[in-house]
């Protein structure tokens, strides 16, 4: 009998690609399951893809966390891969719930989503780690310039609340407004996106820098695998001092001219933009499965395409309207 293992993907979104390379993986790995999706939403394109899927309250909700738990045990969930930021604190925090239902969060521990999560906390990690990062400016400060001034939300998701700031006046009026902001001092360079893969033990294996070429609504549309080796050493070098980091890790960072790597932000979580990595060759979602299910993934730090370009188009998802699936 092959071994089995059913997979949950939370807030599943429009994440068809990833879902697909989970199911690609287990087909190639003969292993037998099926995989779940979650959403709030009816109308989210992967939720038909999945093998079933389960309409759940927003993660802000007070039981978003035991629908999932129900999901799980009814449906022994063995793998539970979480999607959004908003929804990992709360996951984080319960993970020995799922661990008692037999369900396995790839989440990294509380603290470790309390410092990406946390702009402010964020800066200071880096900075105290010895890891390449901008300047944190205080608002006296800032507004001596120089401009651009890059202003974000110190409890922000990945661009949402990210202003780049060309004037002191400009710079007030942020301060006086009731959202809580960082400042940092801009950095020019070529942008990256950094998919670390720390598996299920901590420890980072392979760093997979992806240039970010274009980006539409905060996700990248055209991108570009690069192997800099620079940029591979500080993103491995970032997720060892993070510790307690589980699964795959993203961060951002810029290439300056003179050659520094400056990272400015940390998710831990599939990116968006993961399907290119996944493509060149760095296979998260087969290496996860094998290490749940106690074998030991053949993994080769550089065994990854540089130079893969993606580009991204639309792709549709039809249902007849008396087939969504409603909220009750």
């Amino acid at each position: 009998m092959p071994e089995t293992v059913n997979i949950l993907m939370t807030c599943i979104g429009r994440r068809v690609s990833l879902l697909n390379s989970f199911r690609r993986a287990m087909a190639e790995l003969g292993v037998a399951g099926r995989i779940y999706g979650s959403d709030w939403s009816g109308m989210a394109p992967a939720f038909y893809e999945a093998d079933e899927g389960f309409i759940v309250p927003g993660v802000n909700a007070p039981h978003y966390i035991d629908a999932l738990l129900d999901i799980c045990r009814r449906k022994k969930v063995g793998l539970v891969i979480p999607l959004v930021d908003p929804e990992l604190l709360a996951l984080a925090q319960a993970r020995d719930r799922f661990a008692a239902e037999g369900s396995r969060v790839v989440i990294s521990s509380p603290r470790v989503i309390e410092i990406c999560r946390d702009k402010e906390k964020t800066c200071q990690f880096l900075e105290a780690a010895g890891i390449g990062s901008p300047k944190a400016l205080s608002l006296k400060e800032a507004v001596k310039g120089p401009f651009p001034i890059i202003a974000k939300a110190r409890a922000g998701s990945s661009t949402k609340n990210v202003r780049q700031v060309q004037s002191a006046d400009g710079l007030r009026r942020l301060g006086q407004t009731k959202m809580d902001y960082v400042f940092q001092e801009y950095i020019k360079g070529r942008e990256f996106t950094v998919d670390v893969y720390a598996g299920l033990d901590g420890v980072p294996r392979v760093a997979v820098p992806r240039e970010r070429l274009q980006v539409r609504a905060g996700e990248v549309i055209r991108g570009r695998t690069v192997r800099d080796e620079r940029i591979i050493r500080e993103a491995m070098r970032l997720v060892e001092a993070l510790a307690e980091c589980v699964g795959v890790i993203t961060a951002q960072c810029r290439l300056t001219a003179k050659g520094d790597v400056k990272f400015f932000d940390v998710n831990p979580r599939f990116g968006g933009g993961v399907p290119l990595a996944i493509r060149a060759g760095a296979d998260f979602p087969r290496w996860i499965i094998e290490e749940h299910l106690g074998r030991k993934p053949d993994i080769v730090p550089d065994a990854w395409e540089d130079g893969l370009v993606m580009m991204r188009y639309d792709g549709e998802v039809f249902r007849r309207a008396d087939e969504l699936v409603k909220l009750e």
